[in-house]
């Protein structure tokens, strides 16, 4: 039997609500050499039951049900199956617009550097209907500078070549919730290109019951890792978290200073976001803390926010000598950031009170 020249990975768990219009999506396209891999990831509703309805349907869709073993597991899994060079990403709650395949499947062509395309996708509610537009970088310098410090690319909207990606592993397990920034980076730092076609290629549907809705702060944590690791490996070190089961708070003290101090002010900055609500000892215990944070991490520009919030609750607290002690502080340390905050307040308080006057 010939190989396709694209395997599309569907994994599925429970999600029966939408699974119908993902399919249906991906058997329109107007580029149709491809298998269809759908994994039921142990669903307890009606998953499976649709799948093997258009399984019958269209002998380009192989079927595998399997006990649950979550999301990393299951595409590395489809990914073994797989007998196309390329293989397409889809979740079950998202639509593939028809020329999809088409656009991306193309740029591969004369381009052995290039390992990943993902596209422009629209956000859509759970009706179905427009949110907005999102644009990534399409390549280049500024797909690079966004690599950085985030996903370029929209998962679900990607094709990438398979030997790539099996030779470098991969989804790493450690990294789930952000298990695909973390290949993007890998995927980097071997040498390979990330591009982005500039058009709409998938409908991504935002609702309360998408995963990076429900794990939004471990998702953070882990792409905070992904982050320095990336960096460790730039540097010729040895990647720390090659070995770990899991990521938490504490794998972050794996890497040297030197390289984390972003990475650290940005967690302590998350970790006391409700600062200017806070009360005395909170506040107080919040700036012994940050007296024992690592220079690199006191430098950091976006500590400017922490200060202004600390100050803002010792105001609150009738601790007004203090408070502008702070303001002082991050004023001299941090002048540019706590100008456009202090901008920005005002800007708002104008635009409220022109409000009210109108009512």
């Amino acid at each position: 039997m010939t190989a396709p020249a694209l395997s599309v990975l569907l994994p599925v768990y429970n999600g029966e609500r939408y699974l119908a219009k993902a399919i249906e999506s991906i058997l329109a396209q107007t580029f149709a050499d491809f298998e269809f891999i759908i994994v039921n990831d142990g669903s307890r509703d009606g998953s499976g039951a649709i799948i093997d309805g258009y399984a019958a349907r269209d002998a380009r869709i192989r079927v595998f049900h399997q006990d649950n073993r979550g999301l990393v597991d299951t595409l590395n899994r489809g990914i073994a199956l797989a007998r196309a060079p390329l293989i397409a990403r889809m979740d079950a709650d998202d639509i593939s617009l028809p020329r999809r395949f088409e656009l991306q499947v193309s740029r591969f062509e004369n381009r052995p550097d290039l390992a990943v395309v993902g596209g422009f996708i629209v956000l859509i509610d759970d009706a179905g209907m427009p949110i907005r537009r999102g644009d990534y970088p399409t390549g280049g310098a500024e797909l690079l500078r966004l690599l950085e410090f985030d996903s370029p690319l929209a998962h679900p909207a990607v094709v990438m070549r398979r030997d790539v990606v099996s030779s470098l592993g991969g989804y790493r397990p450690q990294y789930k919730h952000a298990e695909d920034y973390d290949l993007w980076l890998r995927v980097h730092d071997a040498g390979y290109a990330l591009e982005n076609v500039a058009v709409p290629v998938l409908h991504y549907r935002q609702h309360a019951e998408k995963v990076s809705f429900r794990h939004s702060q471990q998702q953070m944590l882990t792409a905070l890792v992904a982050r320095l690791a990336h960096r460790a490996r730039a540097a010729g070190l040895v990647d720390p978290t090659d070995d770990i089961a899991a990521i938490d708070e504490t794998t972050i003290r794996l890497f040297p200073l030197a390289l984390r101090g972003d990475v650290d002010a940005e967690m302590f900055v998350r970790k006391h976001n409700m600062l200017s609500l806070a009360d005395l000892p909170t506040i107080e215990q919040a700036l012994r803390d940050y007296a024992e944070l690592p220079v690199e991490a006191r430098q950091d520009p976006c500590l400017a926010h922490f200060l202004m919030r600390a100050a803002r609750g010792l105001w609150a607290q009738r601790r007004r000598g203090g408070a502008l002690g702070l303001l002082a502080r991050a004023l001299v340390q941090h002048p540019t950031i706590v100008l456009q905050l202090v901008h920005g307040k005002l800007r708002r308080a104008g635009a409220s009170a022109i409000s009210g006057g109108g009512r």
